[in-house]
């Protein structure tokens, strides 16, 4: 029979609850090491000199033959032309973008009372304050890269120990941070473990590893090779569950494609070595050529003796086909990551012909890839919310412990999708049978040109007035003057 984490924490058993947390976690199937190197264009395999390795040429060397008399030579590297292009980094803020341009809007669900009310008011300001609509996009770059991150809410101290303000911290492996989330035989989250090094004031290592449980944070240490120990007393954090959200998703936004991205890459590279010997004239020469131009000559001559011949080497066509293999790789990768290409390029060919609702249906497959990480982000903000609610009443007790199950919060996502506003206006001027369809008060509201509303609104009013009235040249008022 396994022995559980809480009797490890009562042995004091330091080694044997690391050990537990890194031998239950689920390891991924590509490295982590690995997906940085994909992720990073300095590290793709095109600039891996063990893998495109540098060209091989034999050179004559003057003056020297062999026994044969035959001209001897000698091998030269040339460096090749390497190309690496960052795909895999466009495809994760394509993702972050669709998922959290648009901020997450958290909206309860029914009717409150005075003390739901009151609860959700505090929620939204401690999302507010926590700044969690940028936090948002940390978090899923963090997860669409490196595949794992997580968020650990804990409060801030006065100078007499009490409690005051909530507060998050995101963290992920590319920050210093090993995650070790610990499930129960139900896949329930019972223990959450965060390993991480800081410097002491000497500068000296220190390996930390902190342990969350539903109730109390124990934080173990160790200095110069020496075995973890419990480094202080462990400590209410302030909440009755584990006050973390983890996140994971299996593979890195690039996987699926990564092969066709490298076959990308090769391509253009090939591409630039033709165009290093190809792109400047050569030429074949028969005979002996006695006479050449000077560089930048006008009307160039080239004497040779008789018989003697020169002739231009190129290309009798464009290369065509790496042209259409490199489009049609480009299509692969977009297509099968449901990530759309918004290239300005891309987007320039569509300007003024396509409608905005034919836009919106180019859209419809990063907005299925978009509904698919709702179902994981969706949970994981549910339970966001679930621990601030706790962190509330357990600790600052605005309000009874009993109304947090009863104040359901949701969050509302709202993929990215393009919009022609004046196409949308027409559509409903024309569905009302042309009439208004907006006051003057909000038209000068919406106006971008319009810096204050209100003064604007007040001056169009007397405007009236006076034309109503048949006065003309009357200077209106500036603001603070009488």
């Amino acid at each position: 029979m396994s022995v559980s984490i809480n009797e490890l924490i009562q042995k004091n058993d330091a080694q044997g609850i690391i050990m537990m947390f890194r031998n239950t976690k689920k390891e991924f199937v590509k490295s982590y090491d690995e997906c940085m190197s994909e992720y990073n264009p300095k590290f793709h395999k095109v600039n891996d000199r063990m893998i495109r390795k540098d060209k091989k040429i034999k050179i004559p060397i003057e003056g020297k033959y062999d026994q044969f008399g035959e001209q001897m030579y000698k091998t030269k590297k040339v460096p090749r032309v390497r190309v690496s292009v960052p795909v895999q980094r466009v495809l994760v803020e394509r993702s972050v973008g669709f998922l959290f341009g648009i901020p997450v809007v958290y909206k309860n669900r029914g009717h409150m009372n005075e003390h739901e009310s009151k609860l959700y008011e505090q929620v939204l300001t401690v999302l507010s304050d926590n700044k969690m609509a940028y936090n948002d996009k940390k978090i899923g770059r963090s997860v669409f890269s490196e595949r794992e991150s997580a968020e650990i809410w804990y409060f801030l101290l006065d100078e007499k120990g009490k409690p005051t303000k909530m507060k998050v911290r995101v963290v992920s492996p590319s920050r210093g941070d090993a995650l070790y989330p610990h499930y129960d035989e139900y896949d329930r989250m019972d223990a959450f473990a965060r390993g991480y090094k800081e410097k002491d004031i000497n500068g000296e290592i220190i390996n930390h590893f902190d342990v969350y449980t539903s109730d109390k944070v124990y934080r173990y240490a160790s200095k110069g090779g020496s075995d973890l120990a419990l480094l202080e007393a462990p400590k209410r954090h302030g909440f009755s569950k584990i006050p973390v959200v983890y996140y994971r998703q299996e593979e890195t936004e690039w996987e699926c494609v990564q092969p066709i991205i490298e076959r990308m890459e090769e391509l253009i590279s090939n591409w630039g070595d033709t165009n290093d010997y190809f792109g400047s004239p050569s030429y074949f020469v028969s005979g002996t050529i006695e006479g050449f131009a000077e560089k930048g000559e006008q009307g160039r001559v080239y004497t040779g003796t008789e018989g003697a011949d020169m002739k231009v080497l190129s290309w009798d066509s464009s290369p065509q086909s790496m042209n259409a293999e490199l489009s049609t790789l480009t299509n692969i990768i977009f297509s099968y990551s449901q990530t759309p290409d918004i290239s300005f390029e891309s987007m320039k060919q569509l300007s003024g012909k396509t409608s905005g609702v034919a836009i919106k249906l180019m859209f419809t497959d990063p907005h299925m890839k978009a509904s698919m990480k709702i179902e994981q982000f969706g949970e994981m903000f549910t339970r966001r919310c679930n621990i601030i609610k706790n962190g509330i009443v357990t600790t600052l007790k605005p309000i009874p412990p009993s109304y947090v199950d009863s104040l359901v919060i949701e969050p509302n996502f709202t993929p990215y999708a393009p919009k022609n506003d004046s196409e949308l206006v027409n559509m409903i001027r024309i569905a009302v049978g042309d009439k208004p369809i907006m006051s003057q008060e909000d038209g000068i509201i919406c106006n971008p040109l319009v810096s204050n509303p209100i003064e604007t609104m007040d001056r169009i009013k007397r405007e009236s007035q006076y034309d109503a009235q048949g006065v003309t040249n009357i200077t209106v008022p500036a603001e603070g003057k009488q």
